[in-house]
């Protein structure tokens, strides 16, 4: 009977504490926090690429690298050929030593030739890794300045292009594929992100030389 009474004291003290404990409770946990609406915005990332000036300086001035490679691979080869064109017309006797000291520059010639192409294949495949990590990291960084501005809580991928009768039959088939159905024009900031780019590569002079430079912070607001 004791030990009833006793648990009948506690339960009323802790009762009449009830109150004092809610009255002591934070205002934050009483009133949940209201959820910031959602609003979508959409980018057609590969116009982007295809009209900002700075990923076409960068293109050419890789495609001029090539072009420098293809042009120094041309040389070697005809320096092989030539020195093949020598075997051939000298008709040294094998184990001569014209026939083994043409037999071993011609050896030295591929090597080199191999060597090159395998150096070179990997700095142009790196430099276009390069290329487009640098294109891709000015364009989020201005969607994420645009998107603060504008009030955007999710932007999206998506292709702007619409399907009408000159629309290739295997092209339309994949645009009907996409996952944006239906967008409001509004939502669409591809042209802001885009003249937004532009502008501040501009401001840089425009050049392939200063496209190839690291990339810069961009400025603090983006502006429709």
């Amino acid at each position: 009977m004791k030990k009833f009474v006793l648990s009948l004291l506690a339960a009323c003290t802790i009762a009449a504490a009830s109150p004092v404990m809610a009255q002591n409770a934070p205002a934050a946990a009483a009133a949940p926090k209201a959820d910031i609406p959602h609003r979508v915005g959409l980018i057609d990332m590969a116009e982007v690429f295809q009209g900002y000036k700075k990923f076409e300086d960068l293109r050419n001035a890789l495609q001029a690298e090539i072009e420098k490679s293809d042009a120094d691979a041309k040389i070697m080869i005809e320096k092989m050929q030539k020195v093949q064109a020598e075997l051939n017309e000298q008709k040294f006797t094998p184990g001569s030593p014209q026939f083994e000291q043409a037999e071993k520059t011609l050896l030295q010639h591929k090597s080199d030739f191999e060597a090159f192409r395998a150096a070179t294949q990997r700095k142009l495949a790196r430099r276009e890794s390069e290329m487009f990590k640098v294109i891709y990291s000015d364009t989020t960084k201005a969607v994420s300045l645009y998107a603060d501005y504008a009030k955007y809580t999710v932007v999206m991928r998506f292709d702007r292009k619409d399907i009408d009768e000159n629309t290739p039959p295997a092209e339309a088939v994949q645009r009907m594929n996409k996952q944006v159905v239906f967008h409001r024009t509004s939502d669409d900031i591809t042209d802001v992100v885009l003249g937004y780019l532009n502008k501040e590569y501009a401001k840089t002079g425009g050049s392939a030389a200063g496209a190839a430079q690291a990339v810069r912070p961009v400025s603090n607001t983006v502006n429709k």
